[in-house]
């Protein structure tokens, strides 16, 4: 939750007792994913940027 709070930029705050869904471990993602997901939506990206009129800058790899 501290990510969260972090993320948006609240305060933090400690939650009493809440209920860990999927708390299991996952592991890392394959590098080049990230990559062959930019690819296959470029598409979609650049007619976003243009609807929103903004720039998201996903080309980085961020």
């Amino acid at each position: 939750m501290k990510g969260v709070f972090d993320f948006l930029n609240l305060p933090s705050y400690q939650i009493p007792h809440y209920q860990k869904f999927n708390g299991g471990y996952y592991p890392p993602i394959k590098k080049l994913l990230p990559q062959k997901f930019r690819d296959f939506s470029q598409a979609e990206i650049h007619k976003l940027e243009s609807d929103l009129e903004m720039t998201f800058n996903w080309e980085n790899g961020r």
